[in-house]
């Protein structure tokens, strides 16, 4: 075994020995700030810093999902017409390791009742290394972004340094620290301003009852033993589409999550299925976004209230109502400020 003594004999000193060790770590702190620069960098519609602002305990449900999450569910809409505190950790191409991550970092820092959980998602068990990474950035290097290390074993490097992968996003330029932004009044929602069309009528359901297909139900099952463990309420939810071309959602993977959710009593609604689209009032041609996959700030909303009355229904007696000074006169006229640009947008489209 080599020590510091046997570099005295051979051919290095010491002094030599400390010098490599210095610049080592000289090398991993400057690798670490850059890895900061680039989570800084990363902010945007999937910036989720502002959850960290909310006051403790005020947030009663949260939303985990991809973007048909970030797309489809608007908190501000469901705290002014239902007073339910909510925040939306949609992440783009969020897997569902991320998803439960999220909701563990979510649960820890407020008395969460609900967790609400994007279908589309499921499918997706893990994501790559670098798309975790970006889903979960705003939480910072602690300890739950750290587990992303311990189920990425081989590339826990990059995990732990995110300038390997992130290097794209090291530039430093004028949003990288600013105080202010859109989405510090949507609480995670990204309004989309357009809509798929007349031609698209028809649901991508069958609704063929025997149909299935091959789910990963691994960090599903996580998600679901941390909900009971905690007294948390979970509920699978799947948006409205035009086209399952790109995100492929059809009647196996329906039918395949309702197994699972009947076996353990969780609420599943699809509003691809006519009984909750009819329910909800939602028009596949009208709240559905031109990109056939997102649902536009019209069926957000008829989505969002229809949540907000089953929410009140079903879990009304845990829920606080209009109890969030963080959500007050001044963040709502900026929220309503905001989402007017965006109907402009879909009434010009």
């Amino acid at each position: 075994i080599l020590s510091i003594r046997h570099f005295e004999v051979g051919s290095m000193t010491k002094k030599e020995v400390c010098k490599i060790i210095g610049f080592l770590a000289v090398l991993l702190m400057a690798l670490y700030g850059c890895s900061l620069i680039c989570f800084r960098n990363l902010r945007g519609f999937n910036d989720h810093e502002d959850f960290y602002n909310c006051e403790q305990d005020t947030v009663d449900v949260i939303f985990v999902g991809g973007s048909m999450s970030y797309s489809g569910f608007s908190p501000m809409e469901l705290y002014e017409k239902y007073g339910i505190s909510s925040y939306n950790f949609g992440t783009s191409n969020q897997s569902m390791l991320a998803g439960y991550l999220w909701a563990m970092e979510a649960c820890e820092k407020q008395n969460v009742k609900v967790v609400i959980v994007e279908a589309m998602e499921v499918p997706m068990s893990h994501g790559e290394v670098a798309t975790d990474v970006r889903s979960l950035f705003s939480m910072g290097m602690n300890e739950n972004y750290r587990k992303l290390a311990g189920v990425y074993k081989r590339n826990a490097l990059n995990v732990l340094l995110p300038v390997f992968i992130l290097h794209d996003e090291w530039r430093i330029d004028g949003d990288t620290f600013r105080d202010e932004a859109e989405e510090d009044y949507l609480r995670g929602f990204v309004p989309i301003d357009s809509c798929a069309g007349e031609e698209y009528r028809e649901s991508i359901l069958q609704e063929d009852p025997e149909a299935t297909t091959y789910l990963n139900f691994t960090y599903v099952d996580k998600l679901r033993e941390y909900c009971e463990e905690k007294g948390i309420w979970l509920i699978f939810v799947k948006t409205l589409m035009a086209s399952n071309e790109v995100n492929h959602w059809d009647d196996g993977c329906h039918n395949r999550l309702q197994e699972y959710t009947e076996e353990y009593g969780i609420p599943f609604i699809d509003f691809n299925t006519a009984e909750y689209r009819n329910a909800a009032g939602l028009v596949i041609s009208e709240d559905v976004a031109a990109d056939l996959r997102h649902m536009n700030i019209d069926g957000a909303y008829k989505a969002t209230d229809y949540l907000g009355e089953y929410l009140l229904d079903h879990y009304g007696s845990v829920l606080r109502q209009w109890q969030d000074p963080g959500l007050d006169t001044q963040t709502l006229e900026g929220y309503h400020r905001i989402m007017e640009g965006y109907h402009r947008g879909l009434d010009e489209f």
